[in-house]
């Protein structure tokens, strides 16, 4: 135990280092000077300080209280030749560890330094104790700092996932409503835009407010925080009604009397064309700080997502717009047939229907069977329109057309089964056909379909080489 006396008396210094010399497991340090072993003290590792009250240089329970701003554990003993009640209390409540009164024995010096090693025994095992619980508090918030940054990661990767798998613009604005429900725990949300024609807010989609599908409803905005929301496109939130809520006739013709509310703003092209509105959170609680920050990375990621969509949109249907404009001018050469492409779709459209085609397989079928023949583009005018028989060359170059239209559309994304209407709408049952020679369940379902839409009209139509069979 290293232990330091600090008394400007040197009989008090000797007497101690007497009594411990014989003694294994002590080491004293005399400091007549407070100053000098103050500095010492603060400087080294100490296990015990003895200090005399009363010392020219600087008075003891100053020194005590500078010893206890800096080193708050190390044991002091403060000693006095003129001990009294008031000192003993003040020495004490300064951060005293005990007291002994001048001249005093070895045998008291002994007890104090037993009593000191059995409360610095306990002190170690509560500084211990103190830093285990203060680890597993630190291991606890972390713990609870990493899942919920976990959480919102997860959150995050939903919202960007499910939005990601989705292709049309209602399915989107849907998907918003149902993920904001989702991660706000709200019963009730509308996700509306404003039309410039009606000049009103029109529901796109909605969740919980009215008993069936409310889509394309028109609700007043002017005067109201939806149409505040509008125009400044600042987000509302309520926590209280505070009267607003309950007389805003957009929250009104809602049924949403109930804070907390929220009227978000929608941004598409940077033009302020929306707002998400929602209430009735789950036990009347309060939106919080996470809450909020996953609806605006919902709003945005969702308003991309919209612009996306409708810019692909736009540019496939400018693209088709393309090719069906070059389809109707092929087509317009020959008399023989025009129209023909159209009215293949509207035969493989009804042919779909009777065969109970999934939405995907009818809308497939919609835009691609207008382009089946778009590979006649590569064909020579004198070799589409001879009339008569053709010969094997000319046959197997008539051929060619299924090749050349999937190379033209190869840059348009289209999927397996859209490529083969392209490809394979001459392939026949028996084998026979061109390009592939499939038969049977090997042509492709979408193909079959407009290969007996195509051969329907071919045999129901003039031809140059033949007149149109009775029906």
């Amino acid at each position: 135990m290293h232990i330091i006396v600090i008394d400007d008396d040197p009989y008090i210094g000797e007497f101690i280092s007497e009594c411990l010399e014989n003694i294994s497991g002590y080491v004293v340090e005399r400091f007549p000077n407070p100053l000098v072993g103050l500095d010492y003290v603060l400087e080294n590792d100490i296990n015990c300080i003895f200090l005399d009250i009363h010392m020219p240089e600087r008075d003891g329970l100053e020194t005590l209280a500078r010893l206890r701003e800096k080193k708050p554990y190390v044991p002091v003993v403060m000693m006095t030749g003129n001990p009294s009640l008031r000192l003993s209390i003040e020495a004490l409540r300064n951060g005293a560890t005990d007291f002994l009164t001048k001249p005093f024995t070895q045998d008291q010096l002994l007890l104090c330094l037993e009593k000191i090693k059995r409360q610095t025994k306990v002190l170690d095992e509560k500084i211990i104790l103190e830093a285990k619980l203060k680890a597993k508090e630190d291991i606890d918030r972390l713990n609870r700092e990493l899942t919920a940054r976990t959480e919102l990661q997860s959150a995050l990767f939903t919202i960007s996932q499910e939005l990601d798998d989705l292709k049309n613009e209602s399915e989107i604005q849907a998907k918003i409503v149902e993920l904001a429900c989702r991660i706000l725990k709200v019963k009730k949300a509308a996700f509306l835009f404003y039309n410039k024609d009606v000049d009103g807010m029109v529901v796109v989609a909605s969740r919980g407010i009215y008993q069936g599908n409310y889509r394309g409803l028109v609700l007043p905005y002017q005067d109201s925080i939806v149409g505040r929301v509008l125009k400044t496109g600042c987000p509302y939130i309520a926590s209280s009604l505070n009267g607003s809520p309950r007389l805003d006739p957009f929250f009104s013709t809602w049924g949403l009397n109930n804070p907390p509310l929220i009227c978000y703003p929608v941004v598409l092209a940077q033009r302020n064309c929306g707002v998400l509105a929602l209430g009735e959170k789950d036990n009347n609680g309060l939106f919080s700080g996470k809450e909020l920050s996953l609806l605006e990375f919902l709003v945005q990621k969702g308003s991309l997502r919209l612009e996306n969509v409708t810019l692909y949109e736009n540019l496939t249907r400018n693209f088709y717009g393309t090719l069906q404009s070059l389809v109707t001018a092929l087509e317009a050469k020959d008399v023989y047939t025009k129209w023909h492409s159209q009215r293949v779709t509207e035969y493989a459209l009804m042919i779909a229907k009777v065969l109970g085609c999934t939405e995907e397989e009818t809308q497939s079928i919609r835009t691609i069977t207008f382009l089946h023949d778009i590979g006649k583009l590569g064909i020579q005018d004198s070799l589409l329109n001879k009339p008569g028989n053709l010969t094997e060359n000319e046959y197997h170059t008539i051929q060619m057309h299924t090749r050349i239209g999937v190379k033209i559309v190869e840059n348009l994304n289209l999927n397996e089964e859209e490529v083969a209407i392209i490809r394979n709408h001459h392939e026949c049952w028996d084998g026979s056909g061109y390009p592939d020679g499939l038969g049977e369940e090997d042509i492709p379902f979408l193909a079959r379909i407009v290969s007996v839409a195509d051969s329907f009209d071919a045999m129901t139509s003039n031809r140059s080489y033949r007149k149109a069979l009775n029906t």
